[in-house]
């Protein structure tokens, strides 16, 4: 009984051993590179496409689709107001000027 436990314990221990073998890196043919003067260059090659990023030329916008209604804004403006704000303003600028 004592055999078949040590053989075993052995297979285990062999098995462990070859499962715990570090995997080696795999490489993918374009590592960084180092040039004469110590600086790291990276040799990948980047593509951009800018024909892809420029918008759509062949369809129309109406004036109507770009264009926000002035019905949303309601500045009331007329000379009473205007000088009430003026006034305003210039004793607030008074006040901080001092």
């Amino acid at each position: 009984m004592n055999k078949h436990l040590t053989i075993l314990f052995a297979l285990l221990l062999f098995t462990t051993l070859l499962f715990a073998q570090q995997a080696e890196a795999e490489t993918t043919g374009q590592e960084p590179t180092m040039n004469a003067q110590g600086i790291v260059v990276d040799t990948e090659e980047i593509v951009i496409d800018v024909k892809a990023m420029t918008p759509v030329s062949g369809i129309y916008k109406s004036k109507a689709d770009t264009f926000m209604a002035s019905g949303k804004y309601r500045f009331m403006l007329d000379d009473k107001t205007i000088e009430q704000n003026s006034e305003q303003l210039l004793n607030k600028w008074l006040k901080e000027s001092k």
